[in-house]
């Protein structure tokens, strides 16, 4: 039987839930694991419709990831930005209007959450929450962007129930010095898609950088002190991003250029999750925080590609078991000493 401070504290967490990740027994809240029905929620959530940057779906979807969040005692923050992205009515890139200007500026916004641990340091986990506008097809990006926001999702009602259990166990002792024991930021960032069919098109024909919109204001956010690269204040220890990892045939790559010392602590972690360190380079949130010289891990499927940006991309292709066994080994990492 847990002791009434741990039943007191659950019960906060049992209150309402929101869209963002559909109704959830009240059992499955006091659960450290992750839990299936909870990402198969947040999954058809995220897949309802399609969501582009500065669209009015991405403006609701965000309304209910924040609720969500705030629900189980996160402190939600939302940074809004300014963006320059390719202007689609242009008659050169597809419009029919002539007098349009061949950019213009949107607002994006990237959703901060907040989990306060005991030491002073930060560890950021992010991932992108927007889809990639397409004219002639639906593209709902259930794996490129919905599996590591339902992952993310979950995981932050599995560390508060974490922390919920660790702070009730007074008599308890556990190591200090834990990923764990720094705050959590889990960062949910919008514009990481291209509005241009390809990733450097924007580039290329206008001059202007068209992808990575949020994380990059992210870390123009970010600080250089003595202690190292700061965000509100505390030293950020490490980032890891991740991106399409809920594939029926998942295969996780950590990529080239992420820290061989947390890559070699994130896979000694490994059970059912089919993951290796791989020598191949891609364009993603990560890049803003390598410019900065932090220490990141970048986690992705680069190998299941049929159906990537295409209208394929849907819950059919969807393991949500494998996103769950993916969450755990994330949480056992999160355990490990920094």
């Amino acid at each position: 039987m847990p002791s009434l401070l741990n039943a007191l504290l659950l019960s906060v967490f049992a209150v309402g839930f929101t869209a963002s990740s559909g109704a959830v027994a009240a059992d499955t809240l006091q659960s450290t694991e992750f839990q299936v029905a909870n990402i198969d929620a947040a999954m058809k959530r995220f897949t309802k419709l399609p969501h582009p940057m500065a669209s009015a779906e991405q403006k609701k979807l965000a309304q209910d990831i924040k609720s969500g969040l705030s629900k189980h005692g996160w402190q939600v923050q939302s940074q809004k930005f300014k963006t320059k992205i390719p202007n689609l009515a242009h008659h050169q890139l597809g419009g029919k209007d002539k007098k349009a200007a061949p950019i213009k500026e949107v607002e994006g916004e990237n959703i901060i959450a907040i989990s306060k641990g005991s030491e002073r340091c930060m560890l950021l986990i992010g991932g992108h929450y927007d889809t990639k506008f397409y004219k002639d097809f639906s593209f709902v990006g259930a794996n490129d962007g919905g599996s590591s926001t339902a992952a993310m999702q979950e995981l932050a009602r599995v560390i508060q129930a974490i922390r919920v259990q660790e702070n009730s166990n007074k008599s308890g002792t556990k190591e200090a010095g834990r990923f764990l024991d720094c705050s959590i930021g889990l960062t949910f960032f919008d514009g990481e898609e291209a509005t241009l069919p390809e990733w450097s098109d924007a580039d290329r024909l206008l001059g202007i950088t068209d992808n990575t919109h949020g994380s990059r204001a992210f870390a123009a956010t970010m600080t250089k002190q003595f202690e190292g690269v700061t965000y509100q204040n505390l030293p950020v220890k490490a980032v890891l991003i991740l991106d399409m990892i809920g594939h029926k045939n998942q295969n996780l790559f950590i990529t080239s250029g992420s820290n061989p010392q947390l890559a070699q602590k994130f896979l000694g972690q490994k059970t059912n999750t089919k993951i290796v360190a791989a020598n191949i380079a891609i364009e993603d949130d990560h890049l803003p925080f390598a410019q900065l010289g932090l220490p990141f891990l970048h986690i992705i499927d680069w190998t299941n590609l049929s159906e990537w940006h295409t209208p394929k991309d849907t819950l059919e292709i969807i393991s949500n078991k494998n996103i769950a066994d993916f969450g755990d080994m994330l949480v056992r990492f999160l355990k490990q000493k920094r």
